[in-house]
């Protein structure tokens, strides 16, 4: 195996452009990525990066043999799983990634379950604002709420976001409770950043120009707003669930019809799908329905 060592360090540093970025996706030491770098260019006989004050990058030569290299642990990677996929039982480590306020409010709610149900399965989730590179970065799934994925993976639809407005009874018992959409012009309101509806919101068939108290890019903080009575919100319903059903919000405006997307499992096209991604997106999927998110 010793022409292979040193090879998955200097592909992950030239796709995090540094030994350091790299080091923090290998989860070792910075002073090992750079030993098994430089240990692999004197096995060969050449010098496969330039190393700047700022950013690393290959040289010709690296750059031609990154290429090979990146294949060669697809097609390990490939294999791996393909060995994986032939057992019945699954087993290892699972890497998912999925939105912040979603994993927090439906998936770590079921893991004890799962992992109950499934002892030999260990569970790494990150949780990021913006989506991870599946293959690049190592995952076996990622969990996303978007209108169209990504082309180039393989996607199953789990459930249905629907954003919808709400606010607390506290809120509506002193400002009133808008009963049209042209209404909601005259409330506080608050909005989440990176929908393109942040100041314009569609319900039903108008769309209602409106100011902002507060704007988030968190979900959470967005959810947060509406429960402290800040103003009417407009929200993802997966994300107050349980704060409609605990009568902690109200729902305004229910027969408007308001944008969706979807919620999505997707996986890398070049991997097949292991019995323990399989379980695992059987499992959420599963536990959507129970909470009301049809697909």
């Amino acid at each position: 195996m010793a022409a292979f060592a040193g090879i998955e360090a200097f592909v992950c540093v030239v796709e995090a452009g540094s030994v350091t970025a790299a080091a923090e996706r290998l989860q070792t030491a910075k002073s090992s990525v750079s030993e098994a770098v430089r240990a692999l260019e004197e096995r060969l006989g050449v010098r496969l990066l330039d190393r700047g004050t700022r950013r690393v990058q290959p040289t010709e030569v690296g750059r031609v043999f990154y290429a090979r290299c990146r294949k060669l642990l697809d097609e390990a990677a490939a294999a791996r799983l393909e060995a994986q996929s032939l057992q019945e039982t699954p087993v290892g480590r699972l890497r998912v990634a999925a939105p912040e306020c979603f994993a927090a409010r439906h998936l770590v709610p079921g893991l004890a379950s799962f992992l109950a149900a499934h002892p030999a399965i260990e569970i790494e989730l990150s949780e990021a604002a913006g989506a991870v590179r599946l293959v690049e970065d190592g995952f076996d799934l990622a969990i996303r709420v978007v209108e169209e994925p990504a082309p180039g993976l393989v996607v199953r639809r789990l459930a249905t976001s629907r954003v919808i407005i709400v606010a607390s009874p506290g809120y509506l018992a002193q400002q009133g409770e808008p009963v049209t959409p042209s209404e909601v012009a005259r409330h506080r309101c608050v909005g989440f950043a990176p929908l393109s509806w942040r100041d314009t919101w569609r319900l039903g068939g108008a769309a209602v120009a409106v100011r902002p108290v507060l704007l988030t890019d968190n979900t959470e903080s967005l959810r947060a707003a509406a429960l402290a009575g800040v103003g009417l919100a407009a929200v993802p319903d997966w994300s107050v669930t349980d704060a409609l059903a605990a009568g902690l919000l109200q729902r305004v405006l229910p027969d408007a019809e308001t944008p969706s997307s979807g919620i999505f499992a997707v996986y890398p096209t070049n991997r097949l799908m292991a019995p323990k991604v399989r379980a695992f997106v059987d499992h959420v999927a599963a536990g959507l329905r129970a909470r009301g998110l049809a697909a």
